[in-house]
């Protein structure tokens, strides 16, 4: 990990450590998963489970399918 240094408001300090506390966390890492939420949200970053990806995948498809599996692929 790569050390850095940041300035926030008071408020914005106190916040943060109220979250991390009621999370029973620390702010180092509070601030790490905030900064990869964003990160995600911003740029697309796939995530660490690729089956997130799929849901509504079929969102178009037969509302049965789970019951003609076999008719289906006969």
């Amino acid at each position: 990990m790569i050390r850095t240094q940041i300035y926030f408001p008071e408020d914005i300090h106190r916040d943060l450590k109220f979250i991390a506390k009621r999370d029973r966390t620390n702010l180092s890492r509070l601030l790490r998963e905030m900064a990869k939420t964003v990160i995600q949200k911003k740029i697309g970053k796939k995530t660490k489970e690729p089956w997130k990806e799929f849901i509504g995948a079929l969102k178009y498809g037969p509302k049965d399918l789970s019951n003609h599996v076999d008719d289906i692929y006969k």
